[in-house]
């Protein structure tokens, strides 16, 4: 084609020619904005490129925070609040993680951690003076304070005397003013209070408890609230859920006449404990 007419195509000022100007100013808007949003926008986000959030539940804080770099992500401490303590992690150890381990999220994605606190919460425990040892044992359940040591004394008066938490009095029913001090002391959470029961008869029996096929903590429940104590824990392998207890002694089976085994208030029974075995 001449290339004369092509500029007049182009440059002219016929309604073709501004037609295909039109065209051509149109079909370079797509290109660039093609360019942008496959190119350079793409590269700037990333864009279809995700991380694979880790598991760092359980961890302790510097190696969540390792996991997590390496991965490519970022972390913020979102709560490490008294309330949240567990007793039976280490001081940092992560609680949380949001979001959860598998989820699919953006390189540097910030995960927000719950961490375990350096000490649990104090709490104020109930008045549990003169209660049962079942009912004192639901309330303090309800706030997540455990039954220590319980000291049976023989007393005309049978209930709950004294309470004691890390040797220090918390409250004391005085006989003979028959008056309640309650002091302001409070209690950690996860924490156990040692407690004087005063038996009444002193030489009363109860039933053996069967505890095999509970938790540890539900059978520390059941004897506390029974009047007994736990004596010494065996931890085994078991094809059992870790933490159930799967044999106890003085055992609470019936002989051979259909009779149950008693037990003298304030004595313990030892327990058996399964533990992770390792096995699958």
């Amino acid at each position: 084609m001449d290339t004369n007419k092509i500029k007049k195509l182009i440059f002219g000022e016929s309604p073709s020619a501004l037609l295909i100007n039109i065209v051509l100013i149109l079909f370079a808007g797509l290109l660039s904005m093609w360019i942008f949003f496959e190119g350079y926008l793409s590269v700037a986000t990333k864009h279809g490129e995700t991380v694979t959030v880790p598991n760092v539940d359980s961890l302790s804080f510097e190696d969540a925070i390792k996991r997590l770099e390496s991965a490519g992500l970022r972390y913020t401490v979102f709560d490490s609040a008294p309330v949240n303590y567990n007793p039976d992690l280490p001081y940092l150890t992560v609680l949380a993680q949001t979001p959860k381990a598998g989820d699919k999220v953006k390189d540097n994605r910030n995960i927000y951690l719950t961490l375990n606190p350096s000490q649990a919460e104090l709490v104020k425990l109930d008045d549990i003076l003169t209660s049962s040892l079942k009912n004192a044992a639901e309330k303090m359940r309800t706030i997540g304070v455990k039954p220590g040591k319980i000291t049976r004394v023989e007393d005309r008066y049978q209930g709950i005397l004294e309470v004691r938490y890390q040797g220090q009095l918390v409250q004391k029913y005085d006989r003979k003013l028959r008056k309640k001090i309650i002091t302001s002391r409070k209690v950690h959470r996860g924490g156990k209070v040692d407690i004087v029961v005063g038996d009444g008869l002193g030489k009363s029996q109860t039933d053996v408890p069967n505890l095999v096929g509970m938790t540890e903590g539900d059978a520390e429940f059941v004897l506390f609230g029974q009047g007994l104590g736990k004596g010494t824990t065996h931890y085994v392998a078991s094809e059992l859920q870790p933490g159930t207890v799967v044999k106890q002694y003085p055992s609470a089976e019936e002989d051979e006449e259909g009779i149950k085994p008693k037990i003298r208030y304030g004595r313990t029974i030892e327990l058996w404990v399964s533990q992770y075995s390792g096995k699958n």
